[in-house]
């Protein structure tokens, strides 16, 4: 505001050297302030504006990307592949490992496996057998500059152990390594990145073999574990069974309790008698029916020559068959020789004898039966009195058979779990040399040919996507901080004032569309003037920012150019006071009364106008606009001319031609698309209100260049 008031002072001191006749900028009421909210359409005008800020940042972007392509040290990547089968083999049974597959597939032991690779103590093999903690790339030498910095920060010792070494070279392993699994497999990608491909492969490699020496070696540290516990308790099991087998021993001796065959003598015994004295009494009850047979008259079967003995006797049998000769040999006699033939008598006598010796035969047979059947009762009478005294022997014993039943299972059960620990311990000592994981190397690492960083392409092209949008962003934040002036929405919005035409950028010679826009603002002042009482506008005072003098100056001659088309009288009228003056005679020189207007003018061979300059500085008695210069000014005007059309420069800068605003009958502000400040345009509407002439009308113009 001081800055304003200024200039405005040095503007009056130019036209008279007492104070200038200046209305009060500060007394005018303050006008609402800027609109930063924008359109869509209003987007592409901002990035459009700042095209020169966008494209610059993009190209920055570009060019950091590009120089780190370049100069990054090349980096490539090789992967080995480990396929961890969750269902192990079943090289033995009763292995020490889980054989079945967990109910989520085995998804969560794989997952636990993928820990495994990333644990310490796989990737210190790995470290170690690849020699890691010499390689500079890992571990870089004492002398460098980052264990410089070290020691001096954080004042760490300059030698170190080979501990601290294969610390350190584990880290940086870690920061190259990356192990990954995809979904719905079980194939374990185990990914390194070097700076040498070979390296790389080779570390890949390293790594899938000491993940598996680190599975091997934990299954037989598990093993040997496993067999050394039981191992220690296959000794208290042995004292606990020797200790049983002697009490045992101890209780057989006391209670005489003899066993063989794991039974004991006495029950072995009872069980042989009895089975004995049930078969001796059947033999008796068979010999007693035998006897009955042979001497029971009253019994059919008694007849001694149909019993199973005299059948089965071949001395009856040969006797019978003797008998049955002489009988038919007596018959045949009897019928050719009669009953008292010698020869007769005589078989009659063979006849008799051999039923005698039947007869006598048969009686052995009976007193046979009788002999068998007194030895079956003693048999029996001794077998009873042998199964009493081994009842009563083991109703004896029979007390201390039960303790000894219990000590007996006792022992037993002691022996069952010693050798199920023995055979248990020598299973699990030759398990240990058997690998039952089912993890393989299905792909080995092989080193790359190509570089897996920087992709340069790729960093380009998002370097230059991070360009774009930052650039974009500090277009519509630079656009925020400090708006301008974007649509002619945006102006009426901001101003309450309507913009007649947006013309096109003014760049050269006015083409067909900007005259067509002239015409149009030129019928807008018409139409505007007609409230008035007037059919066209007499005077228009035309300002604009002051970095926009051109492009006001381009608006000037359009809209005097289109009123000649018209065919009226026009004159145009420079009276910025900014302007670096002339030494011919101008508006200066008519205020100050040295000339008429009519002989200031000159003829404008461009437009057809006629065209008044600023004038000569010079000293004068006062300020030749005074407070009714403007009036009586264009009032001379009035006969001579249609349309005047004064080029009042920035109003704000420009109120010591206060009074020739206030004379003039509109107020038109020309403001550039993208590149008029929202403030300036703010200004312009407080200094209109300030010198008595509201703003009438606008116009908005396309930009030439981007700022």
């Amino acid at each position: 505001m001081n800055h304003r008031r200024s200039t405005i002072a040095q503007a009056a001191e130019v036209l008279a050297p007492g104070p200038p006749d200046v209305p009060d900028l500060d007394a005018a009421p303050m006008p609402q302030g800027p609109d930063t909210t924008a359109e869509i359409g209003d987007l592409w005008s901002i990035l459009s504006h700042r095209r020169r800020l966008i494209v610059a940042t993009t190209s920055l972007f570009g060019a950091a990307a590009l120089a780190y392509g370049l100069w990054t040290t090349p980096l490539y990547t090789a992967s080995v592949q480990i396929l961890i089968d969750p269902r192990d083999r079943q090289v033995v049974t009763n292995d020490l490992t889980p054989s079945a597959v967990a109910p989520d597939g085995g998804v969560t032991q794989v997952e636990s496996q993928v820990k495994v690779i990333q644990s310490n103590a796989v990737l210190l093999r790995a470290v170690r057998a690849t020699g890691l903690a010499d390689d500079p790339e890992f571990v870089p030498p004492a002398d460098g500059i980052v264990p410089t910095l070290k020691r001096i920060v954080l004042h760490a010792p300059a030698r170190r152990d080979g501990r601290e070494l294969d610390a350190d070279a584990l880290a940086a392993l870690r920061r190259k390594l990356a192990v990954k699994r995809a979904d719905k497999v079980f194939v374990v990608d185990v990914v390194v990145t070097t700076a040498d491909p070979s390296k790389s492969a080779r570390i890949a490699d390293a790594i899938a073999d000491a993940y598996l020496a680190d599975g091997a070696e934990a299954r037989v540290q598990a093993a040997s574990r496993a067999a050394g516990e039981l191992h220690a308790r296959l000794d208290g099991l042995r004292t606990d069974l020797q200790a049983a087998e002697r009490r045992l021993a101890a209780f057989k001796a006391e209670n005489g309790l003899i066993a063989s065959s794991g039974r004991l003598v006495n029950e072995q015994q009872l069980s042989d008698v009895n089975a004995r004295l049930v078969a001796a009494q059947g033999r008796t009850a068979e010999a007693a029916s035998r006897l009955r047979r042979v001497r029971d008259p009253r019994d059919p079967a008694a007849d001694g020559a149909t019993t199973q003995e005299a059948l089965n006797s071949t001395v009856v049998e040969r006797l019978r068959s003797q008998y049955a000769e002489l009988s038919s040999k007596d018959a045949d006699l009897r019928m050719h020789l009669g009953s008292r033939h010698p020869d007769l008598l005589a078989v009659q006598a063979q006849e008799a004898d051999v039923e005698r010796l039947i007869g006598a035969e048969l009686g052995r047979i009976g007193r046979g039966a009788t002999t068998d059947y007194r030895r079956a009762l003693a048999n029996e009478a001794s077998l009873t009195a042998t199964l009493a005294a081994l009842q009563s022997k083991a109703v004896a014993t029979a007390g201390s058979s039960g303790r000894m039943r219990e000590l007996e299972q006792d022992v037993e059960t002691r022996r069952t779990v010693y050798n199920d620990f023995l055979l248990r311990s020598r299973q699990i000592t030759e398990q240990a040399n058997v690998d039952p994981a089912n993890a393989r190397v299905i792909g080995s690492a092989i080193p790359p040919v190509d570089a897996s960083w920087p992709p340069r392409l790729v960093i380009v092209l998002a370097a230059l996507v991070g360009g774009l949008s930052v650039g974009a962003g500090l277009a519509m934040g630079r656009e925020y901080w400090k708006p301008t002036l974007l649509s002619s929405r945006q102006v009426e919005r901001l101003l309450g004032v309507p913009v007649l035409a947006t013309m096109p950028a003014l760049s050269g010679p006015p083409d067909g569309a900007a005259q067509l826009s002239a015409a149009l603002v030129v019928d807008g002042l018409h139409c505007l003037a007609r409230p008035l009482g007037r059919s066209r506008v007499a005077s228009v005072m035309v300002t604009g920012a002051p970095s926009e003098g051109a492009l006001r100056h381009d608006v000037l001659d359009l809209l005097a150019a289109s009123e000649v088309r018209r065919g009226g009288r026009v004159l145009v009228v420079d009276a910025d006071l900014g302007g670096p003056g002339a030494d011919d005679a101008g508006l200066l020189d008519v205020l100050r009364g040295e000339c008429r207007a009519r002989d200031a003018a000159t003829e404008d061979p461009r437009t057809g106008a006629w065209w008044i300059g600023l004038g000569r500085r010079v000293g004068g008695a006062g300020n030749p606009f005074g407070r009714d210069g403007g009036r009586r000014f264009l009032g001379d005007l009035a006969g001579s001319f249609d349309t005047v059309v004064i080029d009042g420069g920035s109003l704000p800068a420009n109120l010591a031609a206060g009074p020739l605003t206030a004379a003039a009958d509109q107020l038109l502000a020309v403001f550039c698309e993208g590149v008029t400040p929202q403030s300036y345009a703010l200004d312009l509407l407080k200094a209109a209100a300030v010198v008595g002439r509201p703003l009438t009308a606008s116009v908005l113009v396309g930009r030439r260049s981007a700022a």
